[in-house]
């Protein structure tokens, strides 16, 4: 069997969980710049609103319905999961972090009842609201699709749902296509035409056509339906690139300060590297403008360079040396900027590489110091130490006027109880 649990309204149940005064009232989250709502709950729904609207569209919606607005902070939402994930994993043998706020709980080694799994649902269901304060939902079943399909199903039962062998083509049924994991609204119209008008239909498609129809992935997916595993654990692929990236509040026009906002993204990417394993050795430097739809072309602008470093490495200071380098040669004066964009490339696992100009003991040295910095913002948060030029200007950074305090990594900011 297996599990899946999700997060209800992830992002807005976080901004809740420190606010117990918003309990039961409209919440949304804002994307980066506070541009569009990228999460909200059920009250903020039922308000009219949706996902994906501009903030700036539907504001004066909020004001009158009182819908309260956060920037996003990733940095909250992450370690709550961290925090839910580890409750999951006290009761699976494994567990797949899916994403942010879903993972997959395996117990194929159990051979229990659908008792055993809903009462283990239920337990998951309540720790993870008395400890964490995020409410979740629980979908079991005998492969992934199942699972998400009972999880989706989940709340018209109390927030848990189990799969039933001898109800599944009932629930099928009454299931449309495009709720079906991996199918989506263009994929159930193409089956509509072909008389595929619900889950069950699709279950007993036969797979040559329904490979002819979506290929070897919805074959798959009619395999999961009928309750064989195709879709395994998934492993996280180390990527062949890494890039970080966000764009300024307000138009920067020096380069002074567009090196400070370099900085800071380049640190982010090395540290992405550092989590895969791997090392790099070049760094890309772009820099644009982003003004593509302007009628003034002269204001345009829009360059990038590579700079190769000596050997591979994930060593942060180097890295941030050779995107320093790169900076000059691209920058132009009398240009409004409005993102800087560093991509590593050239990317290897990380190994030891014996060389005969380099000392093996400073890059032991050089290898400590890195774990000590990831160990001090993985606990403290990504600010808590960094390189001093990214603090030498300011004004550059994302527009978070609705931002909550980062009360689990913070210090200073954990909430006082009086």
């Amino acid at each position: 069997m297996i599990l899946h649990a999700d997060g209800n309204s992830f992002y807005a149940s976080c901004e809740q969980i420190y606010r117990p005064d918003l309990r039961g009232k409209p919440v949304a989250v804002l994307s980066n710049n506070d541009g569009i709502i990228i999460a909200l709950n059920k009250e903020a729904k039922a308000c009219g609103i949706k996902r994906g609207d501009p903030y700036f569209k539907v504001q004066e919606i909020c004001d009158h319905c009182g819908i309260t607005i956060f920037s996003s902070n990733y940095t909250l939402y992450a370690d709550i999961s961290r925090r839910i994930t580890s409750i999951y994993m006290e009761y699976a043998p494994d567990v797949e972090e899916y994403s942010i706020d879903e993972s997959f709980l395996f117990f194929d080694k159990c051979n229990w009842s659908i008792k055993d799994y809903e009462e283990i649902g239920r337990e998951l269901k309540e720790r993870v609201l008395k400890e964490v304060g995020m409410p979740i939902c629980v979908g079991g079943g005998p492969s992934k699709t199942l699972a998400k399909l009972y999880n989706k199903k989940a709340k018209e039962h109390g927030g848990v749902f189990i799969y039933n062998a001898a109800e599944v083509d009932e629930l099928l049924e009454q299931t449309d296509c495009r709720t079906i994991w991996g199918i989506g609204p263009a994929r159930a119209a193409k089956l509509a035409r072909h008389g595929i008008k619900n889950a069950l239909m699709l279950k007993h498609l036969p797979l040559r056509d329904a490979k002819r129809l979506l290929t070897v992935q919805g074959m798959e997916t009619v395999q999961e339906l009928n309750g064989i595993r195709c879709m395994e654990k998934s492993t996280r692929q180390k990527k062949d690139i890494i890039t970080s990236s966000r764009q300024f509040s307000i138009k920067v026009y020096d380069m002074e300060t567009i090196e400070c906002a370099m900085v800071e993204y380049t640190e982010i990417a090395v540290e992405r590297l550092r989590r895969q394993g791997s090392e790099c050795q070049a760094v890309q430097v772009t820099i644009s403008t982003c003004n593509y739809y302007s009628e003034d072309i002269s204001s345009q602008y829009s360059n990038a360079a590579i700079v190769y470093l000596s050997r591979l490495t994930s060593y942060t200071p180097d890295i941030v040396n050779a995107a320093r380098m790169a900076l000059p040669t691209i920058f132009r004066k009398g240009y409004g900027y409005k993102v800087v964009m560093i991509t590593l490339l050239e990317l290897k696992p990380a190994q030891y590489q014996g060389h005969l100009w380099f000392d093996p003991m400073e890059d032991l040295k050089k290898d400590k110091l890195m774990q000590a910095i990831d160990t001090i913002t993985d606990s403290c948060g990504r600010h808590s130490i960094t390189l001093a030029k990214s603090w030498t200007k300011d004004g550059w950074q994302m527009s978070r006027k609705f931002l909550s305090p980062c009360v689990t990594t913070d210090i200073l900011k954990v909430p006082v109880v009086k």
